[in-house]
């Protein structure tokens, strides 16, 4: 009687590294607090003192040998955060099947937790690149799983830092490469760790089921990949035995100086050649293409710079005028004082009593006749 294999999928997902919930410093409500000892913290540093401990060094020697302060690198955990080139770190959850078929609370829970466990340990032999500072495996919810956390980094580099982050080169020195968009290094890798944890699952008697078509297994993805190499090197082949061809052809109709019809075989050949004329042009169209899409975001980077200075001009000047603002309330407020509103108040007063005097004594009469005996002098000089 033939047994059915034990199939079971796996999950590749990438996370947001949320150190709370992953030490569970908080209880979410999708967390079963009666078998939260039952996890695993394997390791944890904080980013910032890993960061520290993985480039402090590299740093140390790029800041020596700048001659200028502005291209020090004062804090490389910062820098990374505020650019847009890499990401400060990474993080990517493994599981074995689903809540129905590996549940954390059914029988299979175990087998679950001792396979992953089996492949965290691999992971960190097959990824010196990736460097893990958080990982934590997770028995509390409702499928087993395993938060891994990483930064990639590369060394021996000739730009910036000597040690610096880079995923793309990370995996480049591990020996994954990637083909552009449509097939990326972290695809690539994806896929071989994806392969590691189906060779421990298949240990333990399980198969992995790989659901949708469209996703093809890495073993196809590398033979197409040999198979367009094999198609290129037989092209460039084809091209120097053309070109052999025709200088020969050329040879032969400058000595007998007549034309030398072509055979079968060279344009069988010069048939191949235009086929890899074609391909050819149409690579230069797409790195024509990546040109221009390379330059309107060199521009777009360049306008964002441009208005980060404006607005940091703008936010100086109204701090400026603010501060003129407080200094101008502040000169106001010590001239409208109790002294001077009493100094006002005692002049107003002698002034009313002036105008009662002269008043009383009738001398507005007198300076009225006073003004028009000088006006009369003025007239008759």
């Amino acid at each position: 009687m033939e047994v059915t294999a034990i199939k079971r999928t796996i999950s590749a997902m990438s996370g947001d590294g949320v150190v709370a919930h992953n030490r569970r410093t908080y209880i979410a409500e999708n967390v079963d607090a009666t078998r939260t000892h039952l996890n695993i913290e394997y390791c944890y540093t904080p980013i910032e003192d890993a960061y520290h401990q993985l480039f402090d060094e590299a740093q140390a020697e790029y800041n020596a040998k700048q001659k200028r302060k502005d291209r020090r690198v004062e804090n490389y955990y910062e820098k990374i955060c505020n650019g847009d080139q890499e990401k400060p770190f990474y993080e990517v959850i493994f599981q074995v099947g689903n809540k129905d078929d590996m549940g954390a609370a059914g029988e299979n829970a175990e087998l679950a937790k001792t396979i992953l466990d089996k492949f965290y340990h691999s992971f960190l032999e097959r990824n010196p690149h990736l460097h893990v500072y958080s990982a934590h495996l997770h028995m509390d919810e409702a499928t087993p799983h395993l938060h891994i956390d990483f930064i990639p980094f590369t060394t021996g580099s000739k730009r910036g830092l000597s040690t610096r982050v880079s995923l793309k080169q990370a995996l480049a020195n591990q020996g994954i490469t990637g083909e552009g968009r449509s097939l990326t290094e972290r695809d690539l890798w994806v896929q071989k760790e994806k392969e590691a944890l189906a060779a421990i699952m298949l240990e333990h008697g399980i198969e992995w089921e790989q659901k949708g078509e469209h996703k093809e297994h890495l073993s196809v993805l590398e033979f197409k990949r040999e198979k367009r190499k094999e198609e290129i090197a037989e092209l460039e082949q084809t091209l120097e035995r053309v070109q052999q061809k025709q200088v020969s052809v050329q040879a032969v109709e400058q000595i007998e100086a007549k034309p030398l019809p072509l055979t079968s075989k060279v344009a069988v050949e010069k048939e191949d050649f235009q086929s890899l004329v074609t391909a050819a042009q149409k690579f230069v169209v797409q790195e024509k293409q990546e040109g221009k899409l390379k330059k309107l975001l060199k521009e777009a980077k360049k306008t964002i710079a441009d208005l980060k200075a404006k607005i940091e001009s703008l936010v100086t000047e109204l701090s400026a005028v603010k501060d003129e603002l407080a200094q101008y309330k502040s000169v106001r407020g010590q001239l409208r004082t109790a002294d001077l509103e009493r100094e006002n108040d005692r002049l107003r007063k002698r002034i009313r009593t002036y105008e009662d005097v002269i008043s009383r004594n009738n001398l507005w009469s007198y300076f009225s006749k006073h003004k028009e005996k000088v006006a009369a002098k003025k007239d008759t000089r």
